[in-house]
């Protein structure tokens, strides 16, 4: 009986250290609103339509099909200039920051659309839709500062548990327990999806961004019969960037009609 008082009291004290530490990371650490400065912008007399998607993994494989979408844009009677940049496994937090470092010469080019990839990584590491929140409202407050048009694409359906089936044992316990510190769900995104549109209608940014919902062009996600996905299920192959740039396109130019009527 003594050894496993002894046994359980050691579980519970390695715990709360690893919720500790989990608390502690930086990943936790939310970036301060004073950072929201505008730089200097290089205005282009240029009058192609620009346009940059940024963010996470999928925008930084888009870039091997920027030419797709300028070609899409043109056969629709629309000239563009199309420019990823993104980087594998970036979180929101990341994203926001790298608006004033790698991603920041794009930016001062004065496009006129910004698509954004974010959240994917935030779900997988279960750290809360408090944390995806504060960085997206950064990064679009920044465009918006910036003249920028964000188009928001909502959070697509992978496949969260083929993602923990690949990861050491360590990582799965250490998002097992961020998941029960921040209330995450541990294989979905509902709760961020949800949050990140509640903020928008709260702080009115209906009409200053373009919000692409993922029924609108994928609604099976991984599962579609289409083949979209590549095997690990997470990322599109070609088709699935094709399905993807012709709704960004549809709303890029719907948009811009709108204006004109406006």
């Amino acid at each position: 009986m003594k050894s496993f008082i002894k046994y359980t009291s050691v579980v519970i004290t390695v715990l709360l250290l690893l919720l500790g530490s989990l608390r502690l990371h930086p990943y936790y650490h939310l970036a301060k609103s004073q950072e929201l400065i505008v730089y200097s912008i290089v205005n282009s007399p240029d009058d192609t339509l620009k346009i940059v998607f940024i963010g996470d993994s999928w925008a930084a494989y888009h870039y091997n099909y920027d030419k797709e979408l300028e070609i899409k844009l043109s056969q629709m009677g629309q000239s563009a200039h199309v420019f990823s940049v993104g980087n594998v496994g970036a979180k929101s937090h990341e994203i926001y920051e790298r608006m004033f470092s790698t991603t920041k010469p794009v930016l001062m080019e004065r496009p006129n659309y910004c698509v954004i990839s974010a959240g994917i990584n935030d779900a997988v590491a279960k750290l809360g839709k408090e944390y995806y929140v504060h960085h997206y409202m950064l990064i679009l407050q920044q465009l918006l500062k910036l003249g920028i048009r964000p188009v928001v694409l909502e959070m697509p359906e992978v496949n969260y548990r083929a993602i923990a089936s690949r990861e050491p044992w360590t990582m799965r316990i250490r998002h097992i327990l961020s998941s029960l510190m921040t209330g995450s769900e541990l294989y979905g995104f509902d709760s961020y999806k949800t949050a990140l549109i509640q903020a928008i209608k709260k702080t009115d940014m209906q009409s200053s961004i373009i919000y692409i919902s993922a029924d609108s062009w994928n609604a099976a996600g991984y599962q579609d019969k289409r083949g979209l996905y590549l095997s690990d299920e997470i990322h599109l192959n070609a088709k699935g960037y094709a399905v993807l740039d012709s709704c960004i396109a549809s709303e890029i130019l719907k948009d811009i009609r709108e204006k004109q009527l406006n």
